[in-house]
């Protein structure tokens, strides 16, 4: 049997990564114990991250609001799908993506992936790297 992993809780810092999109780290590679990366994002009305591709499966989990992915592959991006709360959606390994909030209010959701992953991209983007 597989024992639980504990992870503490991190002091509550929250990173804002362009006007209206603000990241707080739950877990990941810098814990030594957490076998992914997981943080918390809330968008505000009308904000999309850079395209984005990541190296591992990325996991979009929405909490409050609405939230549009929009994923392609050579050919360009289009949207894929529209979550709602409570419902979760995969991206898989090098798919390019975008994450975008469609509706008039802020949308809350979580993002999990490889370890070192999330955290990686969201570090680049948060020392100028944003497009």
């Amino acid at each position: 049997m597989t024992r639980p992993i504990t992870i503490a809780p991190r002091p509550a810092e929250v990173y804002t990564v362009a006007p209206g999109y603000h990241v707080s780290f739950l877990a990941g590679a810098a814990d030594g114990v957490a076998p992914f990366d997981l943080i918390e994002v809330v968008m505000a009305h009308a904000v999309a991250a850079a395209p984005q591709r990541h190296a591992g499966t990325t996991w979009f989990h929405v909490l409050e609001g609405h939230l549009q992915i929009t994923e392609g592959a050579g050919d360009g991006l289009r949207p894929s799908i529209a979550l709602a709360p409570g419902q979760t959606y995969a991206i898989p390994a090098g798919v390019a993506h975008v994450a975008s909030n469609p509706g008039p209010d802020a949308v809350r959701f979580l993002i999990g992936g490889q370890p070192g992953t999330i955290a990686s991209y969201v570090a680049q983007v948060e020392g100028g790297a944003w497009a």
